[in-house]
């Protein structure tokens, strides 16, 4: 009998992450919550890839894996995918503030 989660226990971290960070945001230029919005979106996407990576690989039945190692998992990739975000490596995250910068700027 296989049990799933509503929601995977890094996709509440990240809500709640970004719940924590909404008083910082008052003092900081429109520019800068782009580049951190576009970087997030980054590591949301890079987050999403290696979970897709790892339904793909090949599992043994021999030892199949247990809810904690599950999690643990999620949560690792979760970090990967920040730091490689934060490292921009793919350069997703500056693609997409180069491409809404100027309607940004239009305010």
């Amino acid at each position: 009998m296989k049990l799933s989660m509503p929601l995977p226990l890094s996709a509440l971290t990240l809500q709640a992450s970004q719940l924590k960070k909404l008083p910082e945001t008052k003092g900081v230029s429109d520019d800068a919550k782009l580049r951190e919005s576009a970087n997030d979106f980054e590591a949301i996407f890079i987050q999403q890839m290696l979970k897709t990576m790892r339904k793909t690989s090949f599992e043994s039945d021999l030892l199949p894996k247990s809810e904690g190692e599950k999690v643990f998992q999620s949560l690792l990739d979760e970090q990967y995918a920040q730091i490689s975000a934060k490292s921009g490596s793919l350069g997703l995250g500056e693609m997409i503030y180069q491409q809404l910068k100027p309607k940004v700027n239009k305010k």
